[in-house]
């Protein structure tokens, strides 16, 4: 691990955009089969025809139409609207970890404005709920100014220092105009208000919510690319994935095969230092005085240096490294000792 630390770093992220990009991939797939599955809403729809199943997801595609009084620009323009978005955004340059300068912005600051409003098609008017909610919201842009920021000289080299250079902040204002025409999709409810037919909100499903400026067709274009998008990625993270893993496990394979070759051999020069130790007693019992002072079973075969005691194996020399078992005088080294 310690010395290819960096192929499990590799696999770990590799597992985390893997699983983001498949968790997209499904997403994606799931909502193509719903937009295509989705029961299109035609002019002056008939609710009480609509089986509970083609009410729980229709698409229907109208015009804007504010139910009372709409929205006006903020910036003096003659547009009027039915949602208005603010943002406001700080234009900066930062030094990154490289060195390098790039571009980067932060919103400060996001607000909406909301008023009632339908869908006109025929004589059917279809009230839009809870508009915020939708996973897809087309909206047009009205106003855009960039205020570039006045640093004098002091402001520059401090903000050189710190790695961040202010550039300015941009203001934009986002409308969804009167007189567009939309496609929403969603749930289908009636309506016993007296002003509109039918109301269309979130899914209660859960499924997603769109209120696009898109034909449906091209709604549903955008969601397949998006689909065939990530499911290449999905292939190509996972490729990346089990070929990291292929190497991880062959070298963990080829490690663990030569720890068992290791073991085998030290099994086998175990088993034959003690045919050797029972060829050299020729059949007879050790004296308690021949044998090593740790495991009371082989003969002494080693000599411990400074201090000159023969006490102890060779099998029990490799894990006595410290100190002598006999004097706890400190080892210096260690040598066969030849006993007559």
């Amino acid at each position: 691990m310690s010395t290819h630390w960096g192929e499990y770093v590799a696999l770990g992220v590799d597992a985390v955009v893997f699983g983001v990009c498949s968790s997209l991939y499904w997403k994606y797939s799931f909502w193509s089969r719903l937009v295509e599955k989705a029961y299109r809403l035609g002019i002056n729809p008939n609710y009480e025809e609509l089986s509970p199943e083609d009410r729980l997801y229709v698409a229907y595609q109208g015009e804007i139409k504010a139910l009372g009084k709409p929205i006006s620009s903020s910036n003096g323009l003659d547009v009027t609207g039915v949602i208005q978005r603010f943002t406001l955004k700080e234009h900066a340059i930062t030094r990154n970890s490289s060195g390098f300068w790039t571009d980067q912005k932060n919103t400060i600051k996001e607000a909406y404005n909301v008023v009632p409003f339908a869908m006109h098609r025929g004589k059917i008017v279809v009230q839009i709920m809870d508009p915020l909610s939708a996973e897809i919201l087309d909206l047009d842009t009205v106003y855009n100014k960039f205020e570039p920021s006045k640093m004098g000289f002091l402001d520059s080299f401090i903000g050189f220092f710190h790695g961040i250079r202010q550039r300015g902040i941009e203001t934009t204002e986002e409308m969804l105009k009167e007189g567009s025409v939309i496609t929403a999709v969603g749930e289908v409810t009636l309506c016993g208000c007296g002003v509109c037919n039918l109301h269309l909100s979130a899914s209660s499903k859960g499924h997603p919510y769109f209120l696009t400026s898109m034909p449906i067709t091209s709604l549903l274009r955008k969601v397949e690319e998006q689909k065939t998008t990530y499911k290449w990625l999905t292939y190509f993270f996972g490729s990346v994935g089990l070929a990291i893993s292929y190497i991880i496990a062959k070298r963990w394979w080829e490690k663990r095969k030569l720890l068992l070759r290791e073991e085998d051999i030290r099994r086998r020069l175990q088993e034959t230092r003690k045919e050797r130790r029972k060829n050299a007693r020729d059949g007879r019992e050790l004296l308690e005085s021949e044998r090593c002072v740790v495991c009371q079973e082989n003969p002494k075969e080693v000599i411990i240096l400074r201090c000159g005691h023969v006490c102890i194996c060779e099998d029990c020399s490799i894990s006595i490294t410290r100190d002598c078992p006999i004097c706890r005088s400190p080892i210096e080294d260690k040598a066969p000792a030849f006993i007559s």
